[in-house]
């Protein structure tokens, strides 16, 4: 999600560069994949587009759900340049599944103003369950000891390197999205249990909502208020993969691809708003 003085994205939204986020060379020890990035559409006023990835454990997707993981990755860039989101939809075809039951929740206000280490500590893999209700509430543990994802604050080129973490937020319904910049560089991110750098923490809450029978997608995240925080990342991407929480397969569909349709509100008065539909081959 993203804004353009404040805050782009979750899961969420980015960019005012045409080239991509921070320059990663392949040889990063940077935790998290890195998901490709995404091209704008020539329009008039503001564009923003995004782009996935579905992977699936053994290499290859069938017809009936398999555990995968699923990489996102938000971009914005405004014109004008005083332009800003408000809202960011992310919408996921119905071959992607999504299932957090039994996962520890982790509301956005446990996490206010925490480093990287406090919140890992929090709600991460290092929760100590005080209160007894905490637990592991990170959704990217297929990850390891890593960051959910990477993302880069405004002004691009020139802003700050920010960590992000996912959390399954308050119920099965939420998401906790956090990002604390700026930090030194993306390997800054690496081992977030000792990780004590940047000076300010962001929050997002998105809503897990889900699309009429009819429609191909199912379910939808939605953030909102985008425009209030700040830093913001102007281009952000995460990788999500957490046992049976996340699934997918190959549909019967001709030619058979997996879909993520994006749409953005902008502040200015004018600016339209966009729609972008990323399309990820089977299979993967």
């Amino acid at each position: 999600m993203r804004t353009r003085k404040r805050i782009a994205l979750l899961l969420a939204s980015a960019a005012a560069l045409g080239v991509g986020l921070i320059a990663l060379p392949a040889s990063s020890a940077a935790a998290p994949p890195v998901v490709p990035t995404c091209a704008f559409p020539a329009t008039t006023g503001s564009d923003s587009c995004d782009t996935f990835r579905v992977t699936a454990f053994d290499g290859s997707l069938g017809t009936t759900n398999e555990n995968v993981s699923l990489g996102i990755r938000v971009r914005s860039r405004f014109e004008p340049t005083t332009s800003e989101t408000t809202v960011v939809d992310l919408s996921f075809d119905n071959d992607i599944a999504l299932n957090l039951t039994g996962i520890a929740s982790c509301p956005s206000s446990e996490l206010t103003g925490k480093t990287i280490a406090q919140a890992w500590e929090q709600c991460g893999p290092g929760a100590d369950g005080n209160p007894a209700s905490e637990g592991n509430a990170y959704l990217s543990t297929g990850l390891g000891a890593q960051v959910s994802g990477i993302g880069s604050t405004v002004p691009n080129p020139g802003g700050a390197v920010a960590c992000t973490l996912i959390f399954k937020g308050a119920d099965n319904n939420h998401l906790t999205i956090y990002a604390r910049a700026p930090v030194a560089s993306a390997a800054s991110c690496n081992n977030p249990a000792a990780q004590t750098g940047g000076s300010a923490t962001v929050l997002f809450t998105g809503a897990l909502t889900h699309q009429p029978v009819a429609s191909i997608y199912d379910w939808t995240l939605t953030v909102p208020n985008t425009q209030t925080a700040n830093p913001a990342l102007d281009d952000f991407y995460a990788t999500v993969v957490r046992g049976a929480a996340f699934r997918a397969r190959c549909a019967t569909r001709n030619p058979s691809a997996h879909r993520m349709l994006g749409t953005w509100d902008y502040t200015a008065a004018g600016d339209a708003n966009d729609n972008y539909t990323a399309v990820h081959a089977c299979p993967h």
